[in-house]
C-alpha cells in the first residue's frame, strides 16, 4: 500500500442483517427491462413533441425536455450497468453498459476504472489516488460552479471544458493520455482506452456524415448534442453527492450526501439520490436503494428533502470554499453510530 492510499477495511460500514442485506442485494432482469423501456417510451414521446414543434419556440421547450431526459438517464443507467447491478444478467449489463456509454459520451474502458478509484478514494485528494470523479479541485470562482447547471454550461465555462467527457475522448484518440486514466487506468488498459476512444469520434462523424446525407440536423441534434444542451436535471442532481463535504475522511455519511428527490428525477437519476447508501454498499441495485435508505436511516445523517434544501447548503459552502479551501460542511451523524 503505497502513501495515501485507502484500507477499504475501515471505511464505516453500518450494523445491517446479513439476511437483510442479501436480500435487498439481489439484481433482477425484469426490473431492469421494466426501468430501460419507461426511458424509452418517455424518450419517444418527447422525441416526438420535438418534432411536431419543430421550427416553432415551443421546439426549444421540447428539446429541452428530450435532453435532459436523454442524458439524464443514458448517464445514470451506464452508471448502474458499470456495477454490474441494472440487470441481472452479467451480459446484459456489459452490452447496455457500452450502448449508454457511447450516447452518452463517457469512454467506458476509462469510466470502468476511474469509477471504481472513485468507490475506492471517495474524495480523496492525495496525489496518487487523487479521486477525478468528485467536484474536487474545490471550485476558485463560484460562478464558474452554478455555469454547469446551465444547458451548454460546460461549453460556456470554457476554463473547465477540459474536464467534460467528449473533449477528453477526443484527446485520447489522438493519443493524449489524460491524468485520470494515468491514475486509475492499469498500463496494459490505456491502448483499449485510445482505441476505444477512437471508434467514439468514428460514430460521431459517421451520425454527422448521415445527418449531411439526409439534409437534416434532427440525427446530430437527437444523438450527439443531448450532453452539451440536456446537462441540466444531471448537474442538479449529480453535484449534490459530494459538494461541500469533507475530503481524505473514510466515512461515506461525511463526504457523500442523500437527498431525498422528487418522482420524476428520481426515475431519471435511478434513485441515485441515495448516494451514502450506494458508496456504502455499492453492489446493491439501484431498484432496492430507497428500501436500504429505510433499514440504515436511524445510523445516517438526515437527507435533505429536495434539492432546494441541499443547495441551501451547497451554495453557501461553494463561496466559502473559494476564500478558504479547508471549510467544509461538518455532518453530524448518529452518536450510537
Amino acid at each position: 500500500m503505497f502513501a495515501g492510499e485507502v484500507d477499504l477495511q475501515s471505511w464505516y460500514k453500518p450494523d445491517v442483517d446479513k439476511k437483510i442485506l442479501k436480500e435487498l442485494s439481489k439484481r433482477s432482469d425484469i426490473k431492469g427491462f421494466l426501468d430501460i423501456g419507461l426511458f424509452i417510451i418517455a424518450l419517444i414521446a418527447s422525441g416526438y413533441l420535438c418534432i411536431i414543434t419543430w421550427g416553432t419556440w415551443w421546439g426549444l421547450l421540447s428539446l429541452f425536455l428530450y435532453g435532459n431526459i436523454f442524458y439524464c438517464k443514458v448517464i445514470s443507467i451506464q452508471h448502474e450497468t458499470n456495477h454490474e447491478t441494472y440487470f441481472k444478467t452479467r451480459g446484459l449489463n456489459k452490452f447496455v453498459y457500452h450502448i449508454t456509454s457511447l450516447l452518452g459520451g463517457f469512454e467506458a474502458v476509462r469510466w470502468k476504472w476511474s469509477h471504481f478509484h472513485h468507490h475506492t478514494h471517495t474524495i480523496f485528494t492525495h496525489e496518487e489516488v487523487y479521486d477525478y470523479e468528485n467536484n474536487s479541485p474545490r471550485p476558485t470562482e463560484p460562478i464558474r460552479f452554478l455555469l454547469n447547471f446551465l444547458p451548454l454550461g460546460p461549453i460556456i465555462n470554457i476554463q473547465k471544458v477540459r474536464h467534460f467527457t467528449h473533449f477528453e475522448i477526443i484527446k485520447h484518440s489522438l493519443g493524449i493520455i489524460s491524468s485520470v486514466v494515468k491514475i486509475t487506468v492499469p498500463q496494459n488498459e490505456i491502448n483499449k482506452v485510445v482505441n476505444s476512444s477512437r471508434l467514439y469520434v468514428l460514430f460521431w462523424l459517421l451520425v454527422v456524415i448521415i445527418s449531411i446525407v439526409i439534409g437534416s440536423w434532427l440525427p446530430i441534434i437527437m444523438i450527439l448534442l443531448p450532453p452539451f444542451y440536456g446537462n441540466t436535471i444531471l448537474m442538479i442532481c449529480a453535484m449534490t453527492q459530494h459538494a461541500g463535504l469533507k475530503d481524505n475522511v473514510k466515512d461515506h455519511r461525511k463526504s457523500t450526501r442523500t437527498v431525498i428527490l422528487n418522482p420524476f428525477f428520481s426515475f431519471l437519476y435511478s434513485n441515485m439520490e441515495y448516494h451514502i447508501e450506494h458508496h456504502i454498499f455499492p453492489k446493491i441495485p439501484c431498484h432496492n436503494l430507497k428500501a436500504f435508505h429505510k433499514v440504515v436511516k436511524n445510523q445516517m445523517p438526515k437527507p435533505n428533502l429536495g434539492v432546494i434544501d441541499a443547495y441551501k447548503a451547497i451554495i453557501p459552502a461553494i463561496f466559502k470554499q473559494s476564500k478558504n479551501k479547508d471549510y467544509y460542511i461538518n455532518v453530524e451523524v448518529p452518536n450510537n453510530y
